[in-house]
């Protein structure tokens, strides 16, 4: 597997891209900084996104609302959430001590961010190395980070995410040293 310093998964939905990285932190026994994007339900039906950073955030400053859904496959971002929860939580993940750090997921919500985007480039930019899931999607900042020269994309599918989580913890094992 070719070694690049950040490591970033893409693939159709539900395909398990988060559930593939979670399985390598928990394999390669990775620290990670960062954050996760989890589902919110009301009445047993889904209906938007959080942000879960993993660092330290002040009460009612984590687990925020980032989209909310009005439609079937339709959503619209908290852009507030992504430009001062999001940032923090990355400006946070940055300045800690764990060496990886992730982000789980970017895409389309995240195209009018623009303080959190701009915080996703330091961190690229920065001493850590990132892992993480781009959506499928046609989004300025997805397709910059897919044509970083220091990124590793790898499509994940149905077929493969058991091959790759072994390469992915012997690529994991390279970066650590």
């Amino acid at each position: 597997m070719e070694r690049k310093r950040h490591l970033f998964l893409t693939g159709e939905r539900q395909v398990g891209k988060s559930t593939l990285l979670r399985a390598l932190i928990a394999q390669a026994s990775l620290a990670c900084a960062g954050f996760e994007t989890k589902p919110f339900f009301v009445d047993g039906e889904r209906r938007g996104f959080v942000m879960h950073g993993l660092v330290p955030m002040p009460p009612f400053e984590n687990d925020c609302v980032i989209s909310v859904r009005f439609g079937e496959r339709r959503s619209a971002p908290v852009l507030p959430a992504f430009e001062e929860n999001g940032v923090e939580i990355l400006r946070r993940s940055l300045a800690g001590n764990a060496p990886f750090l992730l982000m789980d997921e970017l895409g389309r919500l995240e195209r009018d961010a623009t303080a959190f985007a701009a915080q996703v480039r330091a961190c690229l930019n920065g001493g850590k190395r990132v892992l993480g899931v781009l959506q499928r999607c046609d989004a300025p900042l997805p397709r910059e980070i897919a044509a970083r020269e220091d990124v590793l994309l790898l499509t994940v599918t149905l077929e493969n995410r058991g091959a790759l989580l072994r390469d992915l913890v012997q690529w994991a094992g390279q970066e650590k040293q």
